[in-house]
């Protein structure tokens, strides 16, 4: 698993999340809202009451403090804004 910041001026962050296939993010949340937004591979969110499955060129609205986890079922790369 690879984060990158690409951008962050105090008020947001813009990450490059990068997954090996087979890869699991933990479960985890974020202090705000966050958007994934898909660039390569296919990957499952993870969240306590439901899943939503990741394709390139589709985004994900993850709620604030929403605990969740991110599989990586082939290579995945994603953008996540939040």
């Amino acid at each position: 698993m690879e984060v990158k910041e690409i951008y962050g001026n105090g008020a947001y962050k813009v990450l490059e999340l990068t997954l090996a296939g087979g890869e699991t993010m933990p479960r985890h949340f974020v202090t705000s809202d966050a958007f994934i937004v898909t660039e390569k591979g296919q990957a499952e969110v993870v969240f306590q009451d439901r899943s939503a499955t990741l394709l390139p060129g589709e985004t994900l609205h993850i709620p604030v403090r929403e605990v969740h986890s991110v599989t990586a079922s082939e290579d995945f790369k994603a953008i996540v804004i939040f």
